[in-house]
């Protein structure tokens, strides 16, 4: 070992101490305010956030319950290794070689490396490229078969990360995008993030056994991701993470919780799409909550009280120009809809996603609230109405 390295930071026998590690929830730009919000009423320790997302410590059965329950967190992963003074792609080589990755990965596993590096380590792809042929040839020095590098589906997904001649490495909790909650979704036009719904819903301030309405649904997204709130106790990751060998072997196997009991309708959409209603049905049914969901085809601008909402949270994704490719229709629409909440939606809380906020005014409601946001690139904004 060159003189001014560190050895690695972790024992992998502190994967039976979970409350030993560090943690890193990462999210979109502008949602870490409510990520620290999810980590706080959780009970863990906030070490330090940035715009990517929060650093946070705690004891085991509290982090493994928020892992499950996070809807804004898009990853979550753990400090495995830390090293100082690396000059470049070969030191790093040199370290990980060191490194027991087969106390980690067993022979035939699947892995993925996602590398974001600068400064000593300015090439990303070929820092990937050096820490790959570390693992492996770990594997061969040890006499064992080697795992197996899947950018596609991995069971193990590491991060790499560098500042200056620092080198930390990750370990996902799990293998896929949390986004993805365990089971597959088709997107219609311009689909929210699921990530960014769960962020909304929080921002509207709704709670499970409060109505909701959708009135722009789309695909379903947002009242899907409220419906896995009051499906396994809120555990929103339950499918993702009860699947992951890492989660399982820091947590041990995590058995469901209770089912949401009430026999109301409490989630409504609505969506002028019959083809975009048709595939919100698909995808609730996907997900395993299709019977807490009523649909229909309608108009967001006119009440239909077939529907069966009348009061508490309006929360939605409305259309803006970029998406549709005319403002001007738009501009109209969102007048027309202003006008239908004041008529129609008294006592009600509206919040929303505006990918737009120049269309805003066209709503003609003073907000309650707002907060800047990034949407597909676009900055944006949560916004907020008490409708009066």
């Amino acid at each position: 070992m060159r003189a001014g390295w560190q050895s690695a930071k972790l024992s992998l026998s502190e994967f039976d101490r979970p409350e030993a590690l560090t943690y890193h929830a990462s999210c979109g730009d502008g949602l870490a305010f409510l990520l620290k919000e999810e980590v706080k009423e959780a009970g863990l320790e906030i070490l330090s956030d940035n715009r990517g997302g929060v650093f946070f410590t705690g004891p085991a059965k509290k982090v493994r319950d928020f892992c499950l329950s996070s809807g804004i967190s898009s990853g979550i992963s753990f400090e495995l290794s830390s090293w100082q003074d690396i000059q470049g792609p070969d030191d790093l080589y040199e370290v990980a070689a060191m490194f027991p990755f087969e106390k980690l990965l067993s022979p035939g596993t699947k892995f993925r490396i996602d590398a974001a590096t600068k400064d000593n380590l300015q090439d990303s792809r070929y820092a990937t490229y050096r820490l790959k042929d570390a693992i492996f040839d770990r594997f061969r020095a040890q006499g064992l078969e080697l795992p197996e590098a899947d950018r596609e589906e991995p069971e193990v997904l590491f991060y790499l990360r560098s500042r200056m001649n620092q080198v930390k490495l990750f370990v996902a909790l799990h293998a896929q995008p949390l986004q993805r909650r365990g089971h597959g979704r088709e997107g219609g036009e311009a689909p929210l993030r699921e990530t960014l719904a769960q962020a909304l819903l929080r921002f509207s301030g709704w709670k499970p056994g409060e109505t909701l309405y959708d009135p722009f649904c789309g695909s379903g997204t947002l009242l899907i991701e409220a419906a896995l709130r009051m499906r396994n106790g809120g555990w929103v990751n339950y499918k993702s993470l009860s699947r992951s060998s890492i989660f399982t072997r820091l947590f041990g196997p995590c058995k469901a919780k209770e089912e949401w009991a009430s026999k109301e309708t409490l989630l409504f959409g609505s969506d002028i799409s019959e083809e975009a209603i048709e595939l919100a049905k698909k995808n609730a049914k996907e997900a395993g909550v299709v019977d807490l969901i009523r649909w229909k085809v309608a108009s967001a601008e006119e009440l239909d009280s077939d529907l069966g909402f009348k009061e508490g949270k309006i929360v939605t994704n409305p259309p803006y120009g970029v998406r549709l490719g005319d403002k001007e229709s738009v501009s109209e629409l969102y007048s027309s809809w202003g006008d239908s909440l004041k008529k129609n939606f008294s006592g009600s809380y509206v919040a929303l996603v505006a990918g737009d906020p120049s269309l805003l005014g066209f709503l003609k409601l003073k907000s309650d609230k707002e907060q800047s946001v990034t949407i597909a690139k676009l900055k944006g904004k949560l916004v907020a109405y008490r409708i009066d």
